[in-house]
This record gives C-alpha cells, sequence and structure tokens, in this order.
C-alpha cells in the first residue's frame, strides 16, 4: 500500500495538497489552497510526518 503526497497548482491559482493511497484520498487541503507552492508543501509534510498525531480527538453530532 504505497502512499503518495501531491502538492499541485489549481486552475485558480493557488496551491493545494492531498495524500492518496490506493487511488482513494486519505487526506486534503480542505480546498483553501495556499498561495505558494512551499507553504502547500510544508503544510503536507507535517501532517504525513504525523506531527499532529497527538491532537485532542473530539466528535460532534449535532449539525451545525
Amino acid at each position: 500500500m504505497a502512499a503518495v503526497r501531491l502538492v499541485y497548482k489549481r486552475v485558480d491559482g493557488k496551491w493545494a495538497w492531498r495524500l492518496t493511497s490506493n487511488g482513494k484520498v486519505i487526506a486534503t487541503d480542505g480546498g483553501q489552497g495556499y498561495e505558494n507552492e512551499s507553504d502547500a508543501r510544508e503544510m503536507a509534510d507535517r501532517i504525513v510526518s504525523g506531527e499532529f498525531k497527538n491532537a485532542e480527538k473530539k466528535i460532534r453530532r449535532e449539525a451545525s
């Protein structure tokens, strides 16, 4: 199961990233986009490296 981290320039000129495995999207930038390639790459690398693995886990069951 090989994962791929792709950083790419969108048609609106912003940079984005996504993480896929076996053709399925695992994580993305959430559609916000980044002004430059280095910011997109840095955030993708932080996610992939597990920097936020100890984040507080929450579940919201009601609609917001």
